[in-house]
């Protein structure tokens, strides 16, 4: 639980402090309303030098269009047969990009893997806060977001043009059987 208290202050300052890391956010936009294919894959942000055990902290900015179940995964990218970055001593939250509220958040269980979702997001800009360390010189990650759409409701006056469709199948079954 520590861990949350301290990314969502870090969250806080960071939300505070936008202009001064510019250059780490990545603009994402998962797609235009009622778009079904909503992935995209992302590279760890390469704005300073990935140092073995040198600690580092990212944010992704990304566009929900419609209200959808948002999923994350998050993966150290192998150098040679080893992995480059461990999550273990970080993890990540999402938060809306307008006032920093925190959404979701996960404290990373495994060292170079971390998934969570899937968590309903109304329409509007998230941001995405990553935090680990370094493994190896030059280690780096790899993740990815999911937007699933909610399943479409029917309308009211179609569940009726059902009802009605299969009453009058049910009428003319009943009257065959009859005559």
């Amino acid at each position: 639980m520590n861990f949350f208290k301290q990314l969502i202050v870090t969250v806080a300052l960071a939300a505070s402090a936008f202009a001064a890391h510019a250059d780490t956010f990545i603009n994402k936009d998962i797609g235009a309303p009622g778009d079904f294919n909503n992935t995209w894959t992302f590279l760890g942000v390469n704005d300073t030098a990935h140092v073995a055990g040198k600690l580092f902290d990212d944010f992704f900015i990304f566009n929900v269009p419609d209200t959808q179940y948002i999923s994350v995964t998050l993966t150290s990218l192998l150098r040679g047969n080893a992995n480059g970055v461990s999550f273990q001593d970080g993890g990540f939250l999402i938060y809306t990009y307008s006032d920093g509220d925190v959404v979701a958040a996960v404290d990373a269980t495994k060292s170079n893997t971390v998934t969570g979702g899937a968590w309903l997001l109304g329409s509007g800009t998230y941001g995405l806060y990553v935090a680990g360390s370094y493994l190896l010189n030059g280690g780096n990650y790899g993740g990815q977001i999911l937007g699933t759409p909610l399943a479409a409701v029917p309308e009211p006056s179609s569940i009726v043009m059902l009802l009605a469709g299969m009453a009058l199948v049910a009428g003319v079954a009943q009257r065959r059987r009859r005559g």
